[in-house]
């Protein structure tokens, strides 16, 4: 059965957005992402955009199989990539990037509203993924 939506976004909106604040390319480090956004979860300011994420504890570190199934589907849909051949970073090209901040985080759109707090989760994403990267 499928939740009915409450808000202006939706997940996949929150985390393509997010994305863009990252730069490219960035780590796909699946335990990093997931633990820092069911970190960042926690917090009162962040929880309007990521509440929607339930995460599981039966593996080496959480997983939210939404935010699993919302990367999967950034990649089916070109708008992220994740280099070969150990796909050990994603890349989001330049018009991807651009037409994702325009259609979501433009003015008068769906998250602009949530600019300011996308970018300060993807400041704390980005910085932990980039503590102790592989060379």
């Amino acid at each position: 059965m499928q939740k009915e939506m409450t808000k202006e976004f939706s997940p996949d909106e929150v985390i393509a957005a997010l994305l863009t604040f990252l730069p490219s390319p960035f780590p796909n480090d699946p335990e990093k992402i997931h633990g820092t956004i069911r970190k960042l979860q926690q917090k009162d300011e962040y929880k309007d955009l990521l509440e929607d994420f339930e995460f599981l504890d039966y593996s080496r570190f959480p997983y939210s199989p939404l935010l699993g199934r919302i990367l999967n589907r950034l990649q089916e849909s070109r708008l992220l990539a994740s280099l070969n051949p150990d796909y050990k970073m994603y890349v989001m090209e330049r018009v991807p990037r651009e037409a994702i901040q325009s259609d979501l985080l433009g003015e008068g759109k769906k998250l602009s509203k949530q600019r300011d707090k996308l970018a300060q989760i993807a400041s704390e994403l980005g910085g932990e993924l980039t503590n102790n990267v592989e060379p």
